[in-house]
């Protein structure tokens, strides 16, 4: 008896595993987790765009490097959520005063890390 006790105590911890909603929760953090990452890197890169286009490149600079720490900080299932806030602060209290060889460029990518931005507020809310 004991011998079928060993061999069904694993598909038993499998099926109790699976029925937790903890579980379920882990891969939807998962996964917000790395749309979240994706978000960031998109924003970092037309970070990068902007300041190729050569105005007010110290600003962009600036906002492509906090944006890339903002990229690292979700590209694993470790996040470092305190850095994440810190730039994130960098990254809104900067947003107002960018500009951009046109206007349109500069209201989109605002309108763009504004997004990032609440997508790390809710992802923090209910994963962290």
């Amino acid at each position: 008896m004991k011998r079928y006790a060993v061999l069904l105590a694993p598909p038993l911890a499998c099926i109790a595993a699976a029925l937790l909603p903890s579980c379920k929760d882990d891969v939807k953090c998962e996964r917000e987790r790395m749309e979240l990452n994706k978000s960031w890197s998109e924003v970092r890169e037309a970070a990068t765009r902007r300041k190729l286009d050569g105005v007010d490149t110290a600003a962009w600079t600036d906002i492509e490097n906090k944006t890339e720490l903002l990229e690292s900080s979700f590209v694993t299932p470790e996040v470092t959520w305190d850095s994440a806030a810190k730039a994130g602060q960098a990254v809104a209290a900067a947003l107002p005063q960018l500009h951009a060889d046109h206007d349109a460029l500069a209201v989109g990518f605002r309108s763009s890390a504004e997004s990032a931005l609440k997508e790390q507020s809710d992802f923090e809310k209910q994963c962290r």
